[in-house]
This record gives C-alpha cells, structure tokens and sequence, in this order.
C-alpha cells in the first residue's frame, strides 16, 4: 500500500475533523463502533513503524538509536517537502536532513501528531505475535514524539545548542559515498559551522553570550568533528571550524550562567519523565548517597583498592557514553538504544547489573554513589543553593578525581544538568528499598528503554517473573 506524503496525511487529518469523522454528529461525540482488537493491533503496528520511519528520517540520531535502515520511500519525503514549501534554511545530505534544519524537522513532527492521533482508542493490554504490552507501547511512542518535539525547541536556541548539534552531526556521521556526495557534505558542514559562529557573535554582547563551560563543551564537540573533516576533501569545514574557535576565544568565555530550577524542571520532564519538585529530587538524592555509601564504604574496605587505584578504575565507569541498548522481546521502543540524556543512566545500571564478583559490587556500588554525588551538584547550582565550587567542596566523591576527571564532572553537572540528574535518578532507584542493586539492575534489563518514572512501577513485576 502507497504511503500518502505527510502534508496530504495532515489535510487528510483536518478534513475528517471538519467532518466529523468516526460517526460524530454535531451534537456529541462519535458512536462507539465494534471491538476489533486484532484489527485494532495491526492498525497500531503499521502506524507505530510509519511514526518511527518518520521520526528517523527527520533526526538520524533516532535511526541510530532504533537501527533503522531508511528506504528511499522515507528519505524522499523530506526531500520533496522541502522542496514543495522551497525552505531553504533545509540542509540535505545524501537526502537526508541535517539536525539543524529546525523548520523541516518541525513540519515533520507536526505530521507525527497527526498519525498519533490515527491510532486507536483502546488497545488490549497484552498483545498477539507482535507488541506485547500494546498500551505500555502506546504510551512509550507518544512519550518519544513528545520528547523529540522538545528536544527540537531545545535546539533552536543557538549559540547554547551548538555542542549538541554537532555532537548530532558526530554521532550521525557516514563516510561520503563519492567526490560529489563529499563535496556536498562539505558544503554543508561549512554551512552550519558558519551558523554557529554567527551565533556566537550575535550573543557575545547579550544575554545568549555562550559562557566559558559551554565554550569548552563547544570546543570538546569540535574536537571530534575535526577528526571526520581533517582530510583534502574537507577544506571549507576545516576552515570555518578554525574560524569557529577563533570566535570562541574572541568573543566567548566570562561567567557561568548556570540553568535555573525555573528552566530544567520542564527538561526533567521531557526526557527523564514525570514531574518531580526540586524538594523531594533532593531528599531521594540525599537518600541514595548515604545508602550508596553505606555499601560502598565495606566493601571498598574488603577489596583493598588504594584511592588512587579506586580513582583510576570508577572512571571508566562514570557518566559513559555511546550507544546503550537492551534487546526487549515485543517492544521496538523499549529495545531503542538509550536517549542522550538517558543514556549515562543506562551505562551505570549496565555497570551494576555486570557485577559479577566482590570486586565488580565494590566499583559497582562506588559508581552509584559519584553519580549521585555528581547529580547533587546539578541539582544544588540550578536550586541556588549552592556553587558548584561549594557544592563539590561539602559532597565528595569516593575518591579523588584526576584533574580532567575533576573537570570533566564539574562540566557535566553544569552543561548537561539532565544527563546528570538522570543517573543520579537512575542510581537512586537502583539503591531504593534497600534492596539489591545489582538484582534491580538485571531485572531493569527487562524493561529496557523507558522513561525513568516508569521503572519503579514495571520493576515489581519484571523481577517476579
């Protein structure tokens, strides 16, 4: 069956509507029709593989996550929407669509809702041969459009978004396929890099000025940019990203702004699930570091590590990056490899659920404790309750840190306050009830990929079976 494009979908949608479709009369709502629930699943199926498809094509780091392979079906149809709207803020690349092409992502997303809203009702509880928990899965995919939505405005706030985009054009990368796909995609980079610097001078005298920490997490983030364009084929991305840190230098730098309790609660919200007040976030923090170190403490005790060997061996292990993924039979959500603000969560309770021996539980309950310490320090600058100098000064880590290891956490809590307030969360739940860690870890692998939120619900009975 021919898929309709996303705009004749949208004037599909608006037109029911205004018709009242599904049997709705002017004076209530539409008859209730006929239970057809093996109807009703593979109607849901279908529409939860186009939404994928979609969300895939419109942010590539979504088809890394899910290992989509796109069609040239999907891949054509963001190419002909920008076409037909003639955006040319849109930036295409191999036919696909860069992150930073804000207004094709948003049109994209708009249509997303409009499938959202095709699928049915009610589903069952439990699924057939394919999805098995059909509502849970429901719920999931509206989470993840919800999420990637955000995301996008998150993104459009130039110069602060510029190290997550291009970290996205890092993560997303694929070695050009010909001299003319190369030279496109030079083109491209140069484009965006040139963006970015703009931007960056735009703000210098306001109050987007990029700070220093997220000058050097920009920096961080070219770093590896500059490793994929530090090739003949590359020379216009070569030459803007030098221009890139010279405005950096020039006119970045200064004070930290730090985010506000006002400005993370609803990023909270968005990618770790769940609303939750900056009081009882702290009281479940506190809770899980005197539990994480009342573990940790005898145990470290037994291993007779030195600091400095315990130090060295925790820091492979805190805040780890790339890809996180748990294979779950009958869920293409909860199998997608972990979200970047969920995804040193994901690392840390992998950590914990591999500790096999004496030695793995002392690291692994170690771990636990930094990043909830770490968390802390997030949660203590956006409260203004405390600096991050002080913060660190009155909470410790296990060990004392290398200097880039100190430094490397202290950016963390600061310019990625969600990513670190969701291990800290994630350790928390590990270390609640007073129960296992490790034994919660490997039964959260059952679960895999869900808002953090949900986990102490689907715990109780993922670990009884």
């Amino acid at each position: 069956m021919r898929r309709l494009p996303a705009a004749a979908l949208m004037a599909l949608a608006i037109a029911s509507a205004a018709c009242g479709a599904g049997g709705a009369t002017a004076n209530g709502p539409a008859a209730p029709r006929a239970s057809d629930e093996r109807g009703d699943l593979a109607r849901f199926d279908a529409l939860e593989d186009e939404i994928l498809r979609d969300l895939a094509t419109l942010d590539l780091r979504v088809a890394r996550r899910s290992r989509m392979t796109l069609r040239e079906e999907d891949l054509g149809r963001v190419g002909m929407s920008a076409v037909l709207t003639e955006d040319e803020s849109v930036v295409l690349v191999d036919g696909r669509i860069d992150p930073f092409s804000f207004s094709a992502r948003e049109r994209g997303l708009t249509a997303v809702r409009a499938k959202l809203d095709e699928i049915p009702p009610k589903l069952p509880a439990a699924g057939g041969d394919g999805t098995d928990s059909p509502e849970l899965e429901r719920s999931l995919l509206r989470f993840l459009v919800d999420e990637e939505a955000f995301r996008l405005d998150e993104e459009r706030r130039l110069p602060r978004s510029a190290s997550a985009l291009v970290r996205a054009v890092v993560e997303t990368w694929r070695a050009p396929e010909s001299a003319v796909s190369a030279e496109q995609r030079d083109r491209a980079v140069a484009r965006r890099l040139r963006e970015i610097r703009e931007s960056v001078a735009a703000g210098a005298t306001g109050a987007q000025k990029l700070d220093v920490l997220r000058a050097r997490d920009l920096d961080d983030a070219l770093d590896a940019l500059e490793h994929l364009v530090d090739t003949p084929m590359f020379r216009a991305s070569t030459a803007e990203l030098v221009r890139v840190r010279q405005e950096l230098e020039e006119h970045a730098g200064g004070k930290v702004t730090a985010t506000t309790w006002d400005d993370l609660a609803p990023r909270l919200t968005a990618h770790l699930g769940g609303a939750v007040s900056a009081e009882s976030l702290a009281k479940s923090l506190a809770d899980a570091e005197a539990r994480s170190r009342a573990l940790a403490a005898p145990a470290l005790a037994a291993s007779s590590l030195s600091r400095d060997v315990l130090s060295g061996r925790l820091e492979p292990l805190l805040f780890a990056s790339g890809p996180c993924v748990d294979a779950v039979p009958g869920s293409r959500i909860r199998s997608m490899a972990a979200s970047p603000e969920r995804e040193p969560a994901c690392h840390l309770r992998h950590a914990v659920a591999n500790a096999r021996d004496d030695m793995a539980r002392a690291l692994a309950y170690a771990a636990l404790h930094d990043h909830v310490i770490v968390a802390q320090w997030a949660l203590d600058v956006a409260r203004g309750t405390a600096t991050l100098d002080r913060s660190a000064r009155d909470r410790h880590l296990l060990a004392p840190p290398s200097s880039a290891l100190s430094a490397k956490l202290e950016r963390f809590a600061l310019a990625r306050p969600t990513a670190a307030i969701g291990a800290g969360q994630a350790a928390a739940i590990l270390l609640a009830e007073g129960g296992d860690p490790v034994a919660r870890a490997q039964a959260w692998a059952t679960l895999g990929e869900v808002p953090l939120d949900r986990v102490p619900a689907l715990l109780a009975p993922a670990r009884s079976k």
